[in-house]
């Protein structure tokens, strides 16, 4: 009997959903935020609404399925302890008797909105899922696993790795008792060595310094941050502070007796940037903030070097999304290799529990050591759509180019229109990689300022990234390093950085995507025609949305954002709309 294994990610933002096979093919992922174009999915189940039509889509009938979630009954139960002795009361944040450690660096408040949030989505998990079942598999049986939180992090991030053997760091917020866990991956197999167990989190930390930078980080605003860091210097008096916060030694990260933890934020909030002031003030502490968050994790995996568990290293969990830091790290570490997944945050646990799942069914079954893993796993734009826009849309200037779409794309991008670029299937991830991207020529200096301006309306600090065909790599990039899912930067060199300005940051870097045909033929095709036109391998690439809204899901989010934007071609598929 055919088993189809649903994995879910179940916490309280980044919710996602993927549908695996029982061969290891993962047949579907996609995050909450995409269908409900809402940033994050804040407080929304993966499995909410309409699940039933995709489990049509992808799965048969008479088959048997597998729902696993992405934290530990465990860790459910200790929850549920909290909520029987009424930590989730009203009473709770003022009644002594209730407290939990105060050694962390937000609010106690904080923290218990969290706990509560993740009480609430793991009780509720799976619940879509099952009504959809029975609603369309009556005749399926149905069990439910959990997983750890962090081995899903790092089930995901080694699986869908390149190597046969790594060591993998999980960094993140908050798990299962902390913030790091090290695993060894080999034979297939994902073993924990050693859990940092405690409240110290290089992940809350990255949050404190982006909410004084004036950011949100409850909806993802740690990307500002890095975007801006670049234009600032140290802050002596704050690095020192930071540092003085949390620093590492001894295998562990460290925080301050809790009198010194509430002087320390005390004396940062000198420093934060004052509400409706402009951006730009908060360079300085932008930079001094990136600069602590590198250093500290510099020097942790230093020490997972030391282990000597492999020359291959695998980041999962939310910070493998600082790819200003990715870029240093094997100049800066004793490991020759790394590998970041195109979700590391908590959207790619649902893949990292499906696996678990299937493997725990299946210990002989080979999920890893695949050369390249595809994020191309979401939903597409409907034909049925399509024909619904050519007969009722009345949409002016449209043309359909089976054979030449590439072609004349390029031929767009180089006369210096702003191009919607839509095809295939989504990708899973927070970034766009030429499937559901905006594309601009890199060449013209003003092309940044003019995409952020006329389309993303974001600040001017924000960067692009070059998305560049693999065999120009190194004519481009020092110390290149293939970078299939946008998940690190890079120093160009110094004799090309003239030739495509809009594309290199302040620090003489590119948050790069290395292209190839084999992993995404459209998109190879249509760099080579701009190529083959201006002599240049590269497109400027940036996800297909406006700020604070997730990258388009639809065709319907496709048209209303260009007739709304200053974009001036809409390819989808191989259709093109211009103005």
């Amino acid at each position: 009997m055919e088993t189809y294994y649903i994995g879910l990610s179940n916490t309280f933002h980044d919710s996602s959903i993927a549908i695996m096979n029982n061969q290891g093919e993962v047949l579907f992922a996609e995050a909450t935020e995409r269908k409900l174009q809402y940033k994050r999915g804040l407080s929304c189940p993966a499995d909410n609404f309409d699940i039933g039509r995709t489990l049509k889509k992808y799965c048969k009938k008479g088959a048997s399925f597998v729902v696993a979630t992405s934290w530990s009954q465990d860790y459910l139960e200790f929850l549920d302890r909290l909520e029987r002795l009424g930590f989730f009361s009203e009473k709770s944040l003022t009644n002594p008797l209730l407290q939990l450690p105060s050694r962390y660096i937000f609010s106690k408040a904080s923290i218990y909105t969290i706990l509560k949030l993740q009480h609430q989505y793991q009780k509720n998990a799976g619940t879509g899922i099952l009504l959809a079942l029975q609603q369309h598999f009556p005749e399926s049986k149905v069990s439910f696993r959990s997983f750890s939180h962090h081995l899903a992090h790092a089930a995901y991030a080694c699986y869908t790795s390149p190597y046969e053997n790594a060591a993998c760091a999980v960094i993140d917020g908050y798990g299962e008792g902390g913030s790091i866990s090290i695993y060894h991956y080999e034979n297939d197999k994902v073993k924990e060595v050693r859990l940092h167990k405690g409240p110290q989190s290089l992940g809350w930390l990255y949050e404190m310094i982006t909410t004084l930078c004036g950011f949100d980080w409850f909806t993802g605003e740690e990307w500002k941050v890095m975007g801006l860091a670049p234009y600032g210097k140290i802050i002596p008096e704050a690095y020192k502070l930071i540092k003085e916060l949390c620093w590492y030694d001894n295998l562990r990260l460290h925080y301050p007796p809790v009198e010194r933890i509430i002087a320390i934020l005390k004396e940062l909030e000198a420093f934060k940037r004052a509400p409706d002031s402009d951006p730009w003030t908060a360079a300085d502490l932008a930079f001094t903030g990136q600069t602590c968050f590198s250093e500290l994790t510099t020097a942790m995996l230093k020490d997972v070097e030391s282990l000597k568990l492999s020359a291959n290293l695998v980041i999962g969990g939310g910070c493998g999304l600082n790819s200003s830091f990715n870029g240093t790290v094997t100049s800066t570490t004793g490991f020759n290799k790394l590998f970041v997944p195109s979700a590391p945050a908590d959207d790619g646990n649902s893949i990292g529990a499906a696996m678990l799942a299937l493997k725990e069914d299946n210990p002989a079954i080979k999920l890893g050591s695949k050369s390249f893993f595809t994020p191309y796993l979401g939903s597409a734009i409907q034909e049925e759509a399509i024909k619904r826009m050519l007969q009722l849309g009345r949409v002016n200037n449209i043309r359909h180019l089976p054979l030449s779409i590439h072609k004349e794309t390029a031929a767009k991008l180089a006369e210096g229109k702003l191009v919607a670029w839509v095809q295939g299937r989504a990708e899973f991830g927070p970034r766009s990689l030429g499937n559901r991207s905006i594309l601009a020529d890199p060449r013209p200096e003003d092309m940044k300022n003019k995409i952020n301006s006329m389309v993303k309306f974001r600040e001017e600090f924000r960067p692009f990234a070059p998305s560049i065909l693999h065999e120009f790599g190194d004519t481009y990039f020092e110390n290149y390093e293939e970078t299939p899912y946008m998940e690190r930067t890079l120093i160009f060199k110094k004799e090309v950085k003239s030739q495509i300005p809009a594309v290199v940051h302040a620090n003489h870097t590119g948050r790069l995507q290395t292209v190839k045909k084999e992993w995404n033929a459209s998109y190879y095709k249509l760099i080579k025609s701009f190529y083959d036109i201006t002599g240049v391998p590269i497109v400027l690439n940036t996800s297909l949305n406006i700020m604070g809204k997730p990258i388009l899901h639809s065709l319907e989010d496709a048209i209303g954002m260009f007739y709304t934007t200053g974009l001036d071609v809409l390819v989808v598929n191989d259709y093109m709309i211009e103005k």
